[in-house]
Protein backbone atom coordinates (compact mmCIF):
# COMPACT_ATOMS: atom_id res chain seq x y z
CA UNK A 1 0.00 0.00 0.00
CA UNK A 2 2.90 2.46 1.16
CA UNK A 3 4.61 1.56 -2.50
CA UNK A 4 1.85 2.24 -4.66
CA UNK A 5 0.69 5.72 -2.69
CA UNK A 6 4.40 7.00 -2.91
CA UNK A 7 3.85 5.84 -7.02
CA UNK A 8 0.79 7.72 -7.17
CA UNK A 9 2.46 11.18 -5.15
CA UNK A 10 5.62 10.75 -7.67
CA UNK A 11 2.96 10.56 -10.46
CA UNK A 12 0.58 13.81 -9.12
CA UNK A 13 4.44 15.85 -9.10
CA UNK A 14 5.39 14.88 -12.57
CA UNK A 15 1.47 15.53 -13.94
CA UNK A 16 1.98 18.95 -11.85
CA UNK A 17 5.18 19.82 -13.09
CA UNK A 18 4.32 19.08 -17.03
CA UNK A 19 1.19 21.07 -16.21
CA UNK A 20 2.91 24.43 -15.31
CA UNK A 21 5.16 24.16 -18.18
CA UNK A 22 2.66 23.64 -20.32
CA UNK A 23 1.01 26.71 -18.62
CA UNK A 24 3.90 28.96 -18.77
CA UNK A 25 4.25 28.00 -22.52
CA UNK A 26 0.66 29.23 -23.24
CA UNK A 27 1.06 32.13 -20.92
CA UNK A 28 4.30 33.09 -22.84
CA UNK A 29 2.77 33.04 -26.51
CA UNK A 30 0.59 35.41 -25.55
CA UNK A 31 2.28 37.91 -23.61
CA UNK A 32 5.09 38.74 -26.22
CA UNK A 33 7.64 41.46 -25.58
CA UNK A 34 8.30 44.20 -27.54
CA UNK A 35 12.40 44.38 -28.05
CA UNK A 36 13.73 48.49 -27.72
CA UNK A 37 16.62 49.93 -29.34
CA UNK A 38 17.79 53.33 -28.49
CA UNK A 39 19.02 54.75 -25.04
CA UNK A 40 17.34 55.48 -22.22
CA UNK A 41 18.87 58.51 -20.12
CA UNK A 42 17.20 59.60 -16.61
CA UNK A 43 18.23 62.88 -16.11
CA UNK A 44 21.15 64.86 -17.05
CA UNK A 45 23.81 63.57 -14.45
CA UNK A 46 23.09 59.85 -14.91
CA UNK A 47 23.78 57.39 -18.63
CA UNK A 48 22.70 53.72 -18.02
CA UNK A 49 23.84 51.52 -20.14
CA UNK A 50 20.62 49.26 -19.15
CA UNK A 51 16.64 50.28 -20.26
CA UNK A 52 14.76 50.30 -17.65
CA UNK A 53 11.24 50.07 -19.62
CA UNK A 54 9.74 46.97 -21.30
CA UNK A 55 7.04 46.50 -23.27
CA UNK A 56 4.16 44.08 -24.20
CA UNK A 57 1.47 42.81 -26.33
CA UNK A 58 -1.19 40.66 -25.05
CA UNK A 59 -4.24 39.96 -27.14
CA UNK A 60 -5.49 43.85 -27.69
CA UNK A 61 -3.16 45.17 -25.22
CA UNK A 62 -0.21 47.17 -25.07
CA UNK A 63 1.22 47.98 -21.78
CA UNK A 64 4.34 49.77 -21.11
CA UNK A 65 6.47 49.29 -17.54
CA UNK A 66 9.24 51.76 -16.07
CA UNK A 67 11.22 50.47 -13.15
CA UNK A 68 12.28 53.56 -12.24
CA UNK A 69 9.69 56.02 -12.43
CA UNK A 70 11.62 59.09 -12.99
CA UNK A 71 10.92 59.80 -16.68
CA UNK A 72 7.80 61.86 -17.86
CA UNK A 73 7.36 59.74 -21.32
CA UNK A 74 5.99 60.20 -24.44
CA UNK A 75 4.40 57.48 -26.65
CA UNK A 76 4.00 57.31 -30.25
CA UNK A 77 2.66 54.45 -32.11
CA UNK A 78 2.98 54.91 -36.12
CA UNK A 79 2.04 52.24 -38.77
CA UNK A 80 3.90 52.93 -42.56
CA UNK A 81 4.91 56.68 -41.28
CA UNK A 82 1.90 57.60 -40.01
CA UNK A 83 0.94 58.59 -36.32
CA UNK A 84 -2.31 56.52 -35.30
CA UNK A 85 -1.98 57.37 -31.41
CA UNK A 86 -0.01 59.80 -29.38
CA UNK A 87 0.44 60.02 -25.30
CA UNK A 88 2.02 61.88 -22.55
CA UNK A 89 2.62 60.24 -19.39
CA UNK A 90 3.53 62.40 -16.43
CA UNK A 91 6.47 60.37 -14.38
CA UNK A 92 4.63 59.21 -11.45
CA UNK A 93 2.31 57.23 -13.83
CA UNK A 94 4.69 55.18 -16.16
CA UNK A 95 4.70 52.59 -13.84
CA UNK A 96 2.01 50.59 -15.82
CA UNK A 97 0.66 51.93 -18.90
CA UNK A 98 -1.71 49.90 -20.46
CA UNK A 99 -3.39 51.09 -24.27
CA UNK A 100 -6.20 49.49 -25.69
CA UNK A 101 -5.28 48.07 -29.52
CA UNK A 102 -8.39 46.59 -30.37
CA UNK A 103 -9.26 49.45 -33.02
CA UNK A 104 -5.71 49.10 -34.90
CA UNK A 105 -5.90 46.69 -38.12
CA UNK A 106 -3.08 43.98 -38.41
CA UNK A 107 -0.28 45.05 -39.23
CA UNK A 108 3.34 45.82 -37.85
CA UNK A 109 3.72 48.88 -35.90
CA UNK A 110 6.10 51.16 -34.06
CA UNK A 111 6.36 52.22 -31.19
CA UNK A 112 8.42 55.18 -30.30
CA UNK A 113 8.93 56.07 -26.50
CA UNK A 114 10.71 59.50 -25.76
CA UNK A 115 11.59 61.19 -22.13
CA UNK A 116 12.72 64.76 -21.35
CA UNK A 117 16.15 64.22 -20.89
CA UNK A 118 16.73 62.97 -24.78
CA UNK A 119 16.39 59.59 -24.09
CA UNK A 120 14.40 57.87 -27.00
CA UNK A 121 13.43 53.82 -27.40
CA UNK A 122 12.27 52.31 -30.70
CA UNK A 123 10.09 49.00 -30.84
CA UNK A 124 8.23 47.14 -33.97
CA UNK A 125 5.53 44.60 -32.81
CA UNK A 126 3.02 42.98 -34.69
CA UNK A 127 -1.29 42.77 -34.43
CA UNK A 128 -2.77 39.51 -36.69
Amino acid sequence: MAKSQKKLTWAMCVLFVFSSLLLQSVSAEGNRSIPFCGKWDEDTRSISSSIPISAFVNEDVLSIHSNTKRSDMIICISKDGTVLYEEAVPAPETGCITIDLSEFEPGTYSVELKNQWGGCLLGKFLIN
